[in-house]
């Protein structure tokens, strides 16, 4: 091999490597983010015993992946089969059985399986590294890699035993693949095409974007006149239409079989032996709407969220699954996963800058990007696409264009229907736009004239210093980043929640700064997550928790203490409660009426509503729920309203509230 070559793979492993390290060696700071404990219960389930009903909407690939260090190990005790949450695909019960009630080490779980994406965050700095370096030279694969390398958002993601990196590398090398396939055919770039393309497909259903992207890529080949070598001939004109269909198809085929091959090529989700009432965890029926209706947010005055209904009716990707259900064209489990993330991207409630609905924004995405990447990364994002454009007048521009097309394209296609999507959960959802944006970046260190090339690079360099200090300055809360656009990190919770910023995973940063702030008044906690901050010596008392899955409450809500109060930023949105928005005079007059009752009533005998209709147990406890959300609603308008006594780890906001204002807070009306 030449030794500019082995420089060239030395120096992207160099920095993927650091990538993973950067990524990996912080998961001792984190308790598990939202999602974890499913990821690792579905992963588990299909190594163990092929079962694949568990969170197939996540992706088969990325899930396995990250438990393979768990299933290898004998020590690791995975959740029994025969109870009712493993039959009914309960992997937010199966996640936390791993995590807390079978003996199993949580961080040691948590950081194997941390690392195998990590694993995949190098992966994908790798791809970028090379990719940019062989467009680019170089300065510009090292420009790219850098700037990948040290992306808080890249980091985030690539630390914490998810699906999005996943879905990030394939959706890129899916790409790079297919792109080097409509430029020489060969049996080795179709079985890599091929192997890419299974890799994306079997990682995040942005797959299905593919065959557009494709489509446009096929035709900006046909339309460039340079010859086409395939299998050793070089073809010209219209007769590389034939070998570029045939080539596709074949790695549609080798992808299609990649995929049958996951599944151990069985169709049933359910392996042979499963018992009659395994399931999924939501029916068929539910996820094909077979029965169209309208959905919405029930607010705790009564009250609808105005303006906010999503009429759910079979569309595009129904007919689709259905067709291919009946024809078993595909795994059952790959098909159910695309109808569930299909139906669920309907209507998924969100907040965004001082507002919640479940049908998403168009700003959200673009103001995600805006507030989440760093000055540097925004300044060199600005640079490179100035630097196409300008190419657009040059005489060889059109050819570097060319290069870049299926950068443009991708980046394009995907930024696209992000932004059109109403799944706004997350800026995670854009980690294959800073893939290829940062590939794209190499282009600012493409050679030049003598003086212009060396005043642009001495501004590359400058600017990946920037970017570096700024990712450093944030570590190891790179979820957190924000930059000073939203105020800094303290100040991203006014714009996004959620993934973007608070998923749960602070619970060490609280309990450590408990133990350098004691205090004698109790802890009452409104924590946003799946993890039991019990295993991180946090002793509180849980308070704005959601309904139980059983329904309801079983009593009536215990009285707030006066004492310390932590409060989580996804909470503090109140994104998943039933107040949301500013306190209205409905609100408090509902409250009051449910506190008067709840105040006079004979509890053990407690029968009558508060305008003395007869109750259900089912009415009583919705009741009850509706008093305990409107409570706290009222208690998070006051404290809403002065400064949090402490801000830690830029996602949970600590009060000292007395007796007095603890009444003031939640107790009577206040004078007019």
């Amino acid at each position: 091999m030449p030794k500019p070559r082995i420089n060239r793979h030395l120096a992207a492993l160099l920095l993927a490597a650091l990538h993973v390290w950067l990524a990996a060696s912080v998961s001792r700071h984190f308790s598990c983010a939202f999602d974890e404990p499913a990821h690792l219960a579905a992963g588990v389930a299909y190594w163990r015993e092929g079962d694949f009903r568990l969170q197939p909407e996540n992706g088969l690939l990325p899930q396995a992946w990250l438990a393979l260090p768990l299933v290898a190990d004998p020590a690791f005790t995975p959740p029994p089969t025969d109870q009712p949450a493993y039959l009914g695909a309960d992997i937010w019960t199966l996640g936390d059985q791993i995590l807390h009630r079978l003996g199993n080490d949580p961080a040691a779980v948590l950081a194997r399986a941390r690392f195998m994406i990590a694993l995949l965050g190098g992966a994908l700095v790798l791809v970028i590294t090379l990719w940019s370096w062989s467009l680019f030279g170089a300065a510009g694969g090292l420009a790219s890699g850098l700037l990948a390398a040290f992306s808080p958002t890249l980091l985030a993601h690539a630390g914490l035993a998810t699906s999005d990196t996943a879905g990030a590398l394939g959706y890129s090398a899916a790409l790079l693949a297919f792109w080097r396939l409509c430029h020489r055919i060969s049996p080795a770039r179709i079985a890599i095409a091929g192997l890419a393309a299974a890799g994306l497909a079997l990682s995040k259903y942005s797959a299905v974007l593919f065959p557009l992207v494709a489509t446009g890529l096929l035709l900006a080949r046909l339309l460039h006149p340079a010859d086409l070598p395939a299998f050793g001939r070089r073809m010209r004109g219209a007769r590389r239409i034939p070998a570029l269909l045939a080539a596709s198809f074949a790695a549609v085929f080798v992808a299609w079989g990649l995929v049958w091959a996951a599944y151990g090529f069985r169709y049933t989700a359910a392996p042979r032996d499963a018992a009659p009432s395994a399931r999924f965890i939501k029916p068929w029926d539910d996820v094909l709407m077979t029965t169209p209706r309208g959905i919405e947010h029930l607010m705790a005055d009564g009250s609808l969220l105005p303006g906010h209904t999503v009429d759910l009716r079979p569309g595009a990707v129904q007919t689709v699954v259905r067709a291919a259900l009946a024809a078993r064209i595909l795994p059952e489990a790959w098909l159910y996963g695309l109808a569930f993330v299909e139906r669920h991207s309907r209507f998924r409630f969100a907040y965004f800058a001082g507002d919640w609905r479940g049908d998403g924004w168009l700003a959200f995405f673009p103001v995600a990007y805006l507030l989440k990447s760093t000055p540097a990364e925004l300044a060199l994002h600005l640079l490179a696409a100035a630097g196409l454009l300008f190419a657009l007048r040059q005489r060889r521009g059109h050819r570097r264009l060319y290069r870049v097309l299926p950068l443009v394209v991708g980046l394009g296609v995907y930024a696209s229907v992000a932004i059109a999507s109403g799944l706004n959960i997350g800026h995670r959802h854009l980690l294959p736009c800073y893939a290829l944006a940062a590939i794209v970046v190499g282009a600012t260190c493409a050679p030049a004239d003598r003086t212009g090339g060396r005043l642009r690079l001495a501004l590359v360099v400058t600017l990946l210093g920037l970017h570096l200090g700024s990712s450093l300055s944030i570590r190891p809360h790179t979820l957190a980043y924000f930059n000073l656009l939203a105020g800094g990190p303290d100040g991203g919770h006014r714009y996004l929640v959620d993934s973007s910023l608070d998923w749960g995973q602070n619970l060490p940063a609280l309990a450590s700064w408990q133990k350098q702030h004691p205090s004698p008044a109790p802890l009452q906690l409104a924590y946003f997550g799946t993890d039991d901050p019990r295993a991180y010596g946090i002793t509180a008392r849980r308070i704005a928790e959601p309904a139980p899955a059983g329904g309801g409450h079983p009593a009536a809500p215990e009285p707030l203490h006066p004492g310390r109060y932590a409060i989580s930023a996804t909470v503090w949105q109140r994104v998943y409660t039933r107040v949301r928005g500013p306190w209205t005079p409905a609100y408090e007059a509902y409250y009051q009426k449910l506190r008067a009752w709840l105040t006079a009533a004979d509890r053990p005998g407690l029968a009558r509503g508060p305008d003395g209709e007869s109750l259900s147990p089912d009415e009583l406890a919705e009741l009850y729920l509706d008093f305990d959300q409107l409570r706290f609603g009222r208690l998070l308008h006051h404290l809403r309203a002065r400064p949090a006594d402490a801000r830690v780890a830029h996602t949970w906001f600590v009060y000292e509230v007395g007796a007095a204002e603890l009444e003031e807070a939640v107790g009577p009306p206040p004078n007019p």
